[in-house]
């Protein structure tokens, strides 16, 4: 799938998350159900959707806790743009993102995102 195709897809089913698909919208929140789906967006070929789907996610800030797993393995992404978004993110869900303070800290010894892990550290706390 091309990755303008992949784009159109996640969003497509993002929209259909938040209730604009016909159908009435679940019980929980749109955010919470568009999560998983941003979560999978970490794992595409193209880094630049890698990058959005890791800021969306810091968007939703504290929301997005279930996907701090996922938050931190893209901190070993090889693209340092889809590090330092990740990074962010997991500084936007702050203390529930503790678990991938080892990783931020290893991430803060890079010269390219060590100004961003140390922010992250910082909104994460002890």
């Amino acid at each position: 799938m091309r990755p303008n195709r992949w784009i159109a897809a996640v969003l497509s089913v993002a929209l259909g998350l938040a209730g604009c698909g016909g159908s009435p919208p679940a019980a929980a929140p749109v955010g919470a159900r568009a999560v998983p789906v941003l979560a999978a967006g970490l794992k595409a070929k193209d880094p630049n959707a890698r990058a959005r789907a890791a800021m969306s996610l810091g968007r939703m800030g504290p929301e997005a806790r279930s996907a701090v797993p996922d938050l931190a393995a893209a901190l070993k992404d090889r693209e340092p743009s889809v590090r330092a978004a990740a990074a962010q993110a997991l500084g936007a869900v702050g203390p529930d993102a503790a678990p991938a303070r080892p990783a931020l800290e290893a991430l803060a010894k890079q010269p390219l995102t060590r100004q961003v892990a140390s922010e992250a550290l910082e909104r994460i706390g002890p």
